[in-house]
């Protein structure tokens, strides 16, 4: 089956610190030098956080693609009046002409995150991006990232005991992997 058509989860890496904004409600918007496409607007995108906690600590969703030069997108998301605007500059450059500002929602922590040695340990092929990752319906992370965020999603569907949970997730995808 051809790639564009099959399933596939959405994954991308974030660092810890700005990971933590986004989940604490603070920074509605997430910064790039390379755009989303339209197709992939209003579905799940599991963050993985990088360098401190190394493993997928929820999902947000994208409502929207700002693109312009640098002053453009301050000014559209308001961080031209915010203490930490100048990170964007930083980030972009005074003048770059092909800035990306993914307007976030529907922002979910997990209670419990699913590490890299975690999923290295069901999927050799578990490398993270340092931007952007698909996961396909074909490889074995796929079923768990699924039933991770059914488990652990901080949105009211939260499990009786996590650390079973955890366990009997993982336990299932490793005997699965060799069968």
């Amino acid at each position: 089956m051809d790639k564009k058509q099959r399933d596939r989860l959405i994954v991308i890496s974030i660092m810890s610190y700005y990971a933590r904004q986004i989940f604490a409600e603070t920074k509605g918007y997430e910064f790039r030098k390379s755009p989303l496409k339209d197709c992939d607007l209003n579905k799940k995108i599991y963050v993985y956080s990088a360098k401190e906690d190394k493993a997928l600590i929820g999902y947000m969703k994208v409502s929207d693609i700002l693109k312009g030069n640098t002053n453009q997108i301050l000014k559209a998301t308001g961080y031209d009046v915010r203490p930490d605007g100048h990170e964007i500059v930083d980030y972009y450059g005074q003048n770059f002409q092909r800035c990306c500002a993914l307007k976030l929602y529907d922002v979910t922590e997990f209670e419990e995150y699913l590490s890299l040695r975690d999923m290295r340990s069901i999927s050799k092929n578990a490398d993270m991006p340092q931007y952007i990752k698909f996961i396909y319906d074909n490889d074995p992370l796929y079923e768990v990232i699924k039933e991770w965020d059914e488990a652990f999603s901080l949105d009211g569907n939260l499990c009786d005991n996590p650390s079973k949970t955890k366990q009997m997730i993982l336990q299932k995808a490793r005997m699965k992997g060799k069968k």
